[in-house]
């Protein structure tokens, strides 16, 4: 075989693996008191290892089992304001991953809520719909705190006297200027540019919201509840198993990510805000055109644009029917570059990435989003493609969608990590 530059990445993913695996082998596995979380990991080994985008995506299934433990600690405040407010429809206003975040739970929330669930955009919000969100419970999100139509909206909401509550991963960041409420929805310190963990942290704290909602309105008995809380666990611990899925399928696919130039993300239900947000993935950091489609949507025009160079990517976890697959194997027909992540029971195949459980699909983005975080992130990695043209500085210069001070606080969330493994 020929030694092309990007065959480093097999031994690099391997090398990543063996050092892992190895530290793991010389400390004794420690769980958290009275934790059963079949996510539980050796503490020990973490330290030693770079905390960059691929750290984080790893890190999600155990933090999201952890999350799952503090729901009443971590949902407290928000349970206590949606009471008080006596108003059951909710309206999530974010934009970027937070919206998308957003879009992955609704099909949860809506099925479990007892109430209307709206989402829009923070442009959205302040351009066509501010008088319809009078009338809802309205949360913001800004993962990073920093976001300026965001901050712009908040000040929106203050102006209408709609009490200002924000789901951040950074209570320092510029919006505790504005928010009348800043809550910290269990993502911790996240120091990267490119969010994954506080992406699968919001979707599980989104559909921990819908229960207790549910419950407050009366559409959810105790027991109903507890069947939920328990599907919410499974999917926790799938987001750990399919990590490890997806590191064995990027080290057997790694030649065509590398060489991915182009990109379509199918899917249905509660996929599509996965397949909005792999989408996103793939063009900020891979930096390659990325589209997402519904799947009928897909095959009503999108797909003639398809040829050999095309790689496709599939979300199936549609219990009722097995359309996806055939469009799958239809697409095959045109390009090879086609790839699957299901959990459903499937005929073996090198280019389906399964892990097996019997979740509805309105609880399977809690992991169906983990294999194009791990492409994201080890890709880039390997090809050094973080930075963005020097072209982009022009672009920067004339619109901001960051407080000025993001990249100060990134870097002091960077700082704390450090001293956090030096103590």
């Amino acid at each position: 075989m020929k030694k092309f530059w990007y065959n480093k990445i097999n031994k690099w993913i391997t090398k990543r693996t063996t050092i892992r695996r190895a530290v793991e082998n010389l400390f004794p596995l420690q769980l958290e008191p009275d934790s059963n979380c079949a996510g539980a990991r050796r503490k020990e080994w973490v330290v030693i290892m770079k905390k960059d985008m691929r750290y984080y995506v790893e890190i999600s299934g155990q933090r999201m089992e952890e999350n799952l433990t503090r729901r009443r600690e971590l949902l407290g405040e928000l349970a206590d304001l949606y009471r008080q407010s006596q108003q059951k429809d909710i309206c999530i206003i974010a934009s970027g991953s937070s919206l998308n975040a957003a879009m992955a739970a609704e099909s949860f929330m809506r099925s479990y809520c007892g109430s209307r669930v709206l989402l829009m955009s923070s442009t959205e919000y302040m351009d066509y719909r501010r008088e319809e969100a009078k009338r809802y419970f309205c949360i913001t999100i800004s993962q990073s705190g920093c976001s300026t139509n965001t901050i712009e909206a908040v000040k929106c909401m203050k102006e209408d006297k709609i009490p200002a509550i924000v789901l951040t991963g950074n209570v320092h960041a510029g919006m505790k200027e504005y928010a009348d409420c800043l809550i910290e929805y269990g993502v911790g310190n996240e120091a990267v540019d490119y969010v994954t963990l506080g992406f699968s942290t919001l979707v599980e704290y989104l559909m921990l919201l819908a229960v207790e909602a549910g419950k407050q309105n009366g559409a959810l008995s105790h027991e109903e509840c507890q069947r939920l809380l328990a599907e919410i666990k499974i999917g926790c611990q799938a987001n750990s198993q399919m990590y490890q899925k997806a590191e064995e399928f990027t080290r057997k696919h790694y030649q065509e990510f590398l060489e991915m130039s182009q990109a379509v993300i199918v899917s249905d239900g509660a996929g599509v805000g996965i397949a909005r947000e792999a989408a996103l993935k793939f063009q900020e950091t891979l930096k390659i055109p990325a589209l997402y489609y519904e799947s009928e949507e897909y095959i009503h025009g999108p797909n003639m644009q398809l040829t050999p160079d095309y790689a496709v990517f599939f979300i199936d976890t549609n219990e009722k029917h097995g359309r996806m697959q055939e469009i799958f194997a239809a697409t095959g027909l045109v390009t090879e570059k086609i790839y699957m992540v299901t959990n459903k029971k499937v005929e073996e195949n090198e280019r389906v990435c399964v892990v097996e459980n019997q979740v509805g699909n309105e609880v399977t983005p809690l992991f169906t989003g983990v294999l194009f975080q791990y492409i994201a992130a080890v890709v880039t990695e390997e090809k050094n493609g973080f930075l963005c043209h020097p072209l982009f500085e022009k672009f920067e210069e004339k619109i901001h969608c960051k407080t000025e001070d993001y990249k100060e606080i990134i870097k002091e969330k960077e700082e704390m990590e450090r001293r956090k493994e030096d103590a």
